[in-house]
């Protein structure tokens, strides 16, 4: 019998986008904007409200 291959252990290349993508998206239009927290919504204007970790 055929013994599975070993899991490759995780590290930094292994490393992608996070699995939920639920913060980048704007709660006016619903666009996924990667510059969500920098500006307000490239698409629609809406500014994003203050997260955790932002100087307001």
């Amino acid at each position: 019998m055929d013994k599975p291959a070993p899991d490759r252990p995780a590290g930094a290349a292994d490393a992608g986008e996070p699995a939920c993508l639920l913060h980048l998206v704007c709660d006016a239009c619903g666009y996924l904007d990667p510059a969500r927290g920098a500006a307000p919504c490239t698409r629609c204007g809406t500014p994003f409200p203050a997260g955790p970790g932002s100087s307001s």
